[in-house]
C-alpha cells in the first residue's frame, strides 16, 4: 500500500487573522508533536518554502511567527480552509481553498526551494482526495457557519449523543478556542445537547472583548463559587483586584460587586452568593463573561438558563 502523509486542515477564522496565529489540531500534536522543531516549513505546490515558529503553551501548538505573512501574501481570508500535508522534519505542504471550495491560484514564484519530493506530492493531492477522506460537503460563502454545523454532526455520529468526543480531531473545544472564546480544559468533552446548546450561544455572541463560556458544575451552585479559566483570566492588566464590578445583563441590568480568589493557576474563583439565589442558579446553566473595561476590571455577564 503506497504511503499516504499524515494531514489535517484548518477552517481559517477571524482570531486566526488578528491573533497572527493558527493553532494545530490536538489530535496531530498528540500523534507527531514529539517529531515538531521550534521552526516550521510551510509551502504551496510550486512555491518557495516559508519559515515559521511553532509556539508552544498551555493551549496547544500553535504556528506563530510568520504565519501572518504567509497567509497575507497568499490573500488568505476568514472563511478560507487550508489542507496542511506533513512531510516529516516539520515540513508542511499547504493547499489553500477560498469561498468557492475551490483551490486557489498560487503566485508563480522562481528559485523555489522546496524539495522534489515534497513539490510533486502537493502537486499530486487534489481536492477530489480531500473530499473523499473527509466526506466535506461544499460550502456557500458562509464556510463558518457551514464547519460549526458539520462539528455538532460529528459529535453526535461518534458520541453516540453521550459524552466524550475528546478523541475528535476538531471537536467543539478547539472551535471555541479559535474563536476567540476562553473555556476551562475541563470542558474539552460536551455532550451533544451541550454541543447543541454552546453552539447555538456562540454564534449569537458579537465577539468585542475577551469573552469566557462557563458551564456552571454542581459545585458552583453548593460553593457559590465560578471559576474562570487562566486562559481568561490573562486578559486582565492586573492581578492584584480583591473585588470586581460584574453588570448581569438581564431585565434590570444589575451591577453587583464580587469577591475575587486568585489561584495558582492563573485563573480566579468569584464569589456568587447573591447572584445564585437573585437569578436561581442550576447546575448546567452557561454564563458568558466579557472582560469590558480591562483597567478597572469590569465583567459583563449573560446567564443562559438550562
Amino acid at each position: 500500500m503506497a504511503y499516504r502523509p499524515p494531514q489535517f486542515f484548518k477552517v481559517i477564522l477571524p482570531p486566526s487573522l488578528e491573533h497572527k496565529k493558527l493553532r494545530i489540531p490536538p489530535k496531530f500534536v498528540r500523534d507527531f508533536g514529539h517529531e515538531l522543531s521550534e521552526d516550521a516549513t510551510l509551502a504551496v505546490p510550486n512555491g518557495r518554502p516559508w519559515r515559521v515558529r511553532l509556539k508552544r503553551d498551555e493551549g496547544g501548538v500553535w504556528f506563530d511567527d510568520g504565519w501572518y505573512d504567509f497567509a497575507k501574501y497568499y490573500s488568505v481570508s476568514a472563511g478560507y480552509f487550508s489542507v496542511f500535508k506533513y512531510d516529516k522534519n516539520s515540513n508542511f505542504c499547504v493547499l489553500i481553498f477560498d469561498f468557492t471550495a475551490c483551490e486557489i491560484n498560487y503566485k508563480r514564484e522562481e528559485g523555489s526551494k522546496l524539495d522534489k519530493r515534497s513539490r510533486q506530492s502537493a502537486a499530486n493531492y487534489s481536492f477530489e482526495n480531500f473530499k473523499a477522506k473527509h466526506k466535506y460537503r461544499e460550502c456557500e460563502p458562509q464556510i463558518k457557519k457551514c464547519r460549526k454545523e458539520e462539528l455538532v454532526e460529528k459529535n453526535e455520529s461518534d458520541d453516540g449523543g453521550g459524552g466524550g468526543g475528546g478523541d475528535i480531531e476538531y471537536n467543539l473545544w478547539d472551535l471555541l478556542t479559535e474563536m476567540g472564546i476562553c473555556i476551562s480544559k475541563k470542558h474539552r468533552a460536551f455532550s451533544t445537547v451541550e454541543s447543541k446548546r454552546v453552539l447555538k450561544i456562540a454564534r449569537s455572541l458579537n465577539l468585542k472583548y475577551p469573552t469566557s463560556l462557563i458551564i456552571l458544575p454542581s459545585s458552583s451552585i453548593t460553593h457559590n463559587r465560578v471559576y474562570v479559566p487562566a486562559t481568561f483570566a490573562k486578559h486582565f492588566a492586573s492581578r492584584d483586584a480583591k473585588s470586581m464590578e460584574v453588570r448581569v445583563s438581564n431585565e434590570r441590568h444589575k451591577f453587583m460587586n464580587m469577591n475575587v480568589c486568585w489561584r495558582e493557576n492563573g485563573g480566579f474563583a468569584l464569589s456568587m452568593t447573591e447572584l445564585v439565589e437573585d437569578e436561581n442558579l442550576k447546575e448546567g446553566d452557561i454564563f458568558i463573561f466579557e472582560l469590558i473595561s480591562k483597567r478597572v476590571a469590569v465583567l459583563n455577564l449573560s446567564i443562559y438558563h438550562l
